[in-house]
């Protein structure tokens, strides 16, 4: 080798390494932006440590993404700390616990409330030990008092009060964990947000002092909720912390982590593009939903990519407002994703390639666009699966539950009060609500409160009522949020993300997926700061509008800057490359089994359901499979044993006739009888 070209190579090397410093430094200079960018709250509280009230408005902001500066008490400091905070334009709200009342001075909180006129106080942490003098003097006289309820017997709930504060949860009624508050004695004309109701009694625990941007809570400890990957819990969680949760998103506003918009979608599960299927007819489904505002997605099963009759899919061409597709499975049969020990992983990974391989002929025979969105028939899979969904490019998973199968419950506030998490192979895993059930108003106001996409589903014997029978739930979503847009599963996971306002007007977004469309809606050009939890360590590339876009991925964080014009939009994708060649897997249905599964289950969906009778065993089925399953092996057992009695019984009556009496005499002269078949009578 020349001294040239070691020169070279040395140059490349120092090279690479300065190009890697300057990717370090961009990535250092981005991460600093997206931190230093968040909205503050200031806290000022005692310097014993943490309390109950401290912890509860930090885990509150840190789910809106909101920074707390913590200011402990200390006399002589306090005031001009929180004087300088003050100054700062980041700042949103500031929390005062209650102890520290009686230390500030007078002349310490009127500067503190004239130096930022109509900035959100909360005073935070009041119990019985609140001096009422000073309850009085920071409301201007209309809060008296602070007790503590007698203690109750039976089940209480707080329930949220009308009002632009508490917006989409106006009237909600929310679950009471506790036989004992704290309460507020209200003298004046101040605005009660929550109150805790135990039978007849209504008790404040979040007021508005009236004319003031003073808010009062009163001391809720802590309660231990269990975590579970039940979706209905999110009531219990959102209660135990709904003061601080309804005052930070009053008071941040678009300064908080926040949807970009309401979504909502009813996925019809099973159904083939067939006229009718079961109960349903598409054109008089499209007509509800025309009429009533929502949106239907068919969660179709890949089996049926060339049965579907050309007039149904030509309903789906002309209404794609109205009407999507989804992928449900593959084969859908029972259990198709479900424990590897069962259903080997090698398997599921050949049933995901092969459903994306039949719906790309449905769409080549239909001319009918899907979305690939994955609903898992029966059962969430194992979360290893979810890898697979994310290397063929799948948008989501959306099921009744989003945790896989195998997987624990993440702790948090995240995972407890967001409809998507991205936990598990840092890919979207969505929940939805059976509307065969009742669903819960005040969840679907904590939903809309918190901009949730509110998701349902039903089957076909769901209609059996008559066609109208999604009417009064999306009539109820669209009522509850009159902004509600209702689109199919693939246009609502490309809204997936969190955005917030920036000091400088540019946009922060935490990406819950990986294809987002943004949106700049400001009436000036704006810059982007785009974050997502990236868990792959595969090969991937970022798109914008299709083309390449620079971007970097530092352990599981992804990051990149994107400008967008004043009113423009954008698409972005991250795509991860694989070695699949969908054109090339068979996707015949060769398996007999599957085969009659899937014309049994059709006989179910479309002669079945049609009697009472057979809705009944069809529930009675879904919800004790594994009973049924045992009365028929049983009653199978019993017919084999009577027909083979029956056999038996017939062969020996057969025997018994087949044989003719033949009169003989012996030497002697004397008769007697003998039985001979007839065969050798004859002979």
């Amino acid at each position: 080798m020349s001294s040239r070209d070691i020169t070279r190579i040395s140059v490349a090397k120092r090279g690479v390494r300065f190009t890697r410093g300057l990717a370090c430094v961009a990535l250092c200079l981005i991460l600093f932006s997206l931190h230093a960018s968040a909205a503050h709250i200031l806290y000022i509280g005692q310097s014993g440590g943490h309390n109950d009230t401290r912890g509860q408005v930090s885990v509150a902001a840190a789910f809106y993404g909101l920074q707390v500066d913590d200011v402990k008490w200390q006399h002589g400091r306090t005031a001009s700390l929180a004087a300088r905070y003050l100054n700062e334009p980041s700042l949103v709200a500031v929390v005062i616990e209650a102890e520290v009342l009686p230390a500030l001075s007078s002349y310490q909180s009127i500067a503190l409330l004239r130096r930022r006129p109509g900035l959100p106080l909360l005073i935070a942490g009041i119990n019985d030990g609140t001096a009422p003098a000073l309850l009085k003097y920071w409301s201007s006289g209309s809060i008296s008092a602070c007790l503590r309820s007698p203690l109750a017997h039976a089940p209480g709930h707080y329930k949220i009060a009308v009002g632009n504060v508490t917006q989409q949860l106006s009237g909600a009624l929310l679950p009471l964990e506790r036989q004992q508050v704290f309460y507020l004695d209200l003298s004046g004309n101040a605005q009660t947000i929550i109150q805790a109701s135990f039978a007849d009694s209504g008790l404040p625990v979040l007021a508005r002092a009236a004319s003031h941007n003073v808010f009062f809570a009163t001391e809720q400890p802590n309660i231990d909720i269990p975590v579970t990957p039940d979706p209905y819990r999110q009531q219990k969680v959102f209660a135990a912390l709904a003061s601080p949760l309804i005052f930070l998103h009053y008071a941040a506003g678009e300064r908080a982590w926040h949807s970009p918009g309401a979504y909502a979608n009813f996925t019809f599960d099973d159904a083939w593009l067939r006229e009718p299927y079961g109960y349903v007819s598409f054109p008089a489904l499209l007509e509800q939903a025309q009429q009533h505002g929502f949106h239907v997605t068919i969660a179709f099963i890949p089996w049926n990519f060339d049965r579907s009759q050309p007039d149904v899919a030509a309903l789906f061409r002309k209404h794609p407002d109205r009407l999507s597709i989804c992928i449900h499975g593959n084969n859908h049969v029972h259990q198709e994703f479900g424990p590897f020990s069962t259903h080997p992983f090698e398997k599921q990974t050949r049933d995901i390639d092969q459903a994306l391989a039949r719906m790309e002929k449905f769409k080549q025979l239909t001319k009918v666009s899907y979305d690939p969105v994955m609903i898992f028939p029966h059962s969430v899979s194992p979360a290893a699966t979810f890898s697979v969904l994310q290397r063929d490019n799948y948008l989501a998973t959306v099921n009744s539950l989003n945790v896989p199968s195998d997987a624990s419950t993440p702790p948090g506030l995240d995972f407890a009060l967001r409809t998507a998490t991205l936990q598990f192979s840092s890919f979207p895993s969505l929940r939805r609500y059976s509307a065969e059930t009742d669903i819960s108003p005040s969840q679907l106001a904590i939903d809309a409160f918190l901009g949730n996409p509110m998701l349902f589903y039903a089957h076909e014997s769901f209609f059996a009522s008559g066609i109208g029978a999604f009417n009064r739930t999306a009539d109820f979503v669209n009522q509850l949020q009159p902004s509600t847009q209702w689109r199919s599963l693939g246009d609502i996971v490309q809204h997936l993300y969190l955005e917030r306002l920036r000091d400088d007007g540019n946009i922060d977004i935490r990406a819950l997926s990986g294809s987002i469309r943004l949106r700049n809606d400001q009436t000036r050009n704006a810059t982007f700061f785009i974050e997502k939890r990236e868990d792959s360590s595969g090969p991937l590339t970022v798109t914008v509008d299709g083309k390449p876009f620079p971007f970097l991925k530092t352990g599981t964080q992804l990051t990149l800057q994107l400008p967008i014009a004043a009113g423009a939009a954008r698409l972005v994708e991250i795509r991860y490359q694989n070695s699949n060649n969908i054109a090339a897997i068979d996707i015949s249905r060769s398996s007999l089994e599957t085969n009659a599964i899937r014309l049994l289950s059709d006989f179910r969906d479309n002669v079945v359901s049609n009697t009472g009778s057979g809705r009944w065993f069809i529930r009675s089925y879904s919800e004790h499979g594994s009973d049924w399953n045992v009365a028929f092996a049983l009653l199978l057992f019993i017919a084999i044993l009577l027909l083979g009695a029956y056999i038996y019984l017939v062969r020996r009556k057969s025997h018994a006739g087949s044989t003719l009496p033949c009169r003989c005499h012996d030497a002697s002269g004397h008769q007697f009888a003998l039985q001979l078949p007839p065969k050798r009578l004859h002979r």
